[in-house]
Formats: C-alpha cells, structure tokens, sequence
C-alpha cells in the first residue's frame, strides 16, 4: 500500500485531519528527496486526508520542484506557522511528531499556530522498519561498497599510520565509490578499541602488534551500510584471539537465531548470556539497530526494548567484548531477515586476520 495512503489511514482511525512531518530523513522517505544535510531543517511535510504539501526554504525549494508535492516556499515573510495556519486554520487539530521537534520549535508553534497540537510518535518510523525491495537493494549495494573498503583497508594499513589518517583513507574510498559515507569512520588502536563510539586521533601512530577496529559504512540511494571489523597488525596476544574467537561465534550465534516474530531482546539476551557464561563481561550497546535512511533507526535490539522482528526488516548484529585499558573487538553485519530467515548482506571476511 502507498506510504501515504497508509498514513491518512492512521489519520483517519484517530479522527485527526492533519500531520506535519519535520524529521528529515521522514520527509526523505515520504517524498524520496534527500537535502543536503539531514542534521539542518531543510523543508517539512504537511499531509492532511486529501492533499500533500511540501513547505520548503528558498534555498533548498529548487531540489523539490519535481516532488509532484504541493510546494510552499517559506521565506523571512512568509515564516512557517503562517503557512501552516493558512493551511489548517479550518482544521480542529493538527498532529506532530513529538520525536522530531526541539523543544523550542514545539513552543514556537504552540504559541503561533490557531490549532491545538496532537503528539504523536513513531508513525512513519515504523513504516521504515519494514523494507521495500528496492530499499533493501540499496543497503545492500551499500553494503558490497563497503566490503570492498574493507578490502582497501586491509592493503593501507602500515606501520605508524595514525588513526585518523587511515579513517580518512576509508572515507576518501568511500566517497569516492559510493554517494556518502554513512557515518565518519570509526578506526580504533589497541586501547582505544574499548571504546565502542570513539573518535580517530591524529596522535595515534600503529605500532607492532597491535589490534586495529574498523567500523564505517557506505550510503547508496540515501540508504545506509554499517560494517565493523577487528584486524592484527603483527602478533595478537592471546587474549585478544580468545576475545575475537567469542565474538565471532557470539556473532554467529546471534545470526543464526534470528526469526520471524521473535523480539530484538530475546535475540540480545542470548548473544549476553553467552559471552558471559564465557568468562567476559557483555557489551554495554545494543546487539543492534535498524539500518536504512538513517545509520540508527528501528528496529532497535537491546533489553527492555520489545520490537517483534519481521519479514524485510534490515538491522545491524554486532556483539562485542570490550576490556578498559586493553581492547575492544566487535564484529558487524548488515542482516536482512526474511520470511525464511537471516540473509546476511554483509561478506567482508570474518577470519581471523593477521597483517
């Protein structure tokens, strides 16, 4: 069923005439149109039960002239809530999503628009959840980009190259082979690999025996990859083959238990329990996150969180064991599950891997 259609029909059951639409990468996946940066407000989307209208800043209005979408062009005089309320003004109530506005956007419009605001949460992300076949043949074009990065990384990495200059190696190749990068990669010595979100630095150089983590992505069509992997540069210690053995089979143990109808937390429970009955304390994040417009988004696999796997949805699995002071070792793919099961759309070798 259209997107759309699928919308007003919530509208509907809820007796609401209208939604506004201010999460970017929403307004991507409604109008298949990306802006320039989903971080800025960049244009928003009206939907009421028989029209569509795309308000946009005058600076970015011209990448929307072909939406096919009722255009609005919001200026310095001609601000947002004035259109909006020439919009609405009939209307009794006008829904937001309560996710995707700050706090002082929410009181601007609270206190200029005619109509009372009606929260709403996660309508449109949900639909995200599910993919398209032409979305998922997206990520996974995203993800062969990345294996291949993967590949580069793996001929680059040389003594007393520093951190930051082999991620900007990666993102160069990325760029370059892809239409973005879909995060600034993630490279990680040794130590520093403890860190799960840790930032490349300049003042790292490679050493001899050393463990290197490589987390980065590729984007196709707007759509996301996220790959992570954990190479040695000369002899491993022991402890870190035994932390990358766990992790590998934590991975594969994970992968293999994906199904139709199970819940990301059973899934994440059982990778925890067996890392820990395994000697090492689990991973801190979730096993994984939904993969698609955004590099996080439903569904969301991590405890107290009950989101029911299906059929089409792409996320990440990516256990790992991180020692303070010593290092990290996480192993990522991108799965797509299926009616059937989990395809993994990620090949990049998971062998253990000595330079």
């Amino acid at each position: 069923m259209d997107k759309i259609k699928i919308i007003r029909r919530f509208l509907e059951e809820k007796k609401i005439p209208a939604l506004f639409v201010s999460g970017q990468e929403n307004v991507t996946y409604l109008t298949g149109i990306c802006g320039l940066s989903t971080g800025d407000r960049e244009a928003f989307l009206l939907l009421t039960l028989k029209n569509a209208y795309l308000l946009a800043f005058s600076t970015t209005i011209g990448m929307y002239i072909r939406s096919g979408f009722d255009l609005i062009e919001i200026t310095t005089e001609y601000r947002l809530s004035q259109a909006l309320n020439d919009l609405t003004g009939n209307f009794g109530r006008l829904a937001f999503e309560k996710n995707n506005l700050t706090y002082s956007e929410f009181e601007s419009l609270k206190n200029n628009l005619k109509v009372p605001l009606i929260p709403t949460e996660n309508i449109i992300e949900n639909l995200r959840a599910v993919k398209t076949l032409s979305e998922i043949v997206a990520i996974e074009k995203a993800a062969q980009t990345t294996d291949r990065a993967y590949k580069y990384a793996l001929k680059i990495i040389k003594k007393s190259i520093t951190e930051k200059e082999l991620a900007l190696d990666l993102e160069i190749f990325i760029r370059k082979n892809s239409q973005d990068i879909a995060f600034s990669p993630i490279v990680a010595f040794n130590e520093n690999s403890a860190i799960p979100h840790y930032l490349p630095s300049e003042k790292i150089k490679l050493a001899d025996n050393s463990l290197v983590l490589i987390d980065m992505g590729a984007k196709y069509d707007n759509y996301c990859a996220d790959l992570t992997r954990v190479v040695f540069f000369g002899t491993p210690a022991d402890k870190q083959i035994e932390m990358f053995n766990k992790v590998t089979k934590a991975n594969e143990l994970a992968v293999s238990s994906l199904a139709v109808g199970k819940t990301g937390e059973e899934i994440d429970t059982l990778t925890r329990n067996f890392i820990q009955n395994n000697g090492f304390t689990a991973y801190k994040h979730g096993l994984g996150h939904g993969v698609g417009l955004a590099i996080h988004e439903a569904p969301r696999l991590k405890p107290q969180i009950k989101d029911v796997l299906a059929a089409n949805m792409v996320f990440t699995i990516e256990p790992g064991i991180y020692i303070k002071g010593f290092a990290g070792v996480r192993i990522e793919d991108v799965i797509h599950l299926t009616a059937v099961g989990p395809r993994i759309l990620s090949k990049a070798s998971k062998e253990l891997t000595v330079l």
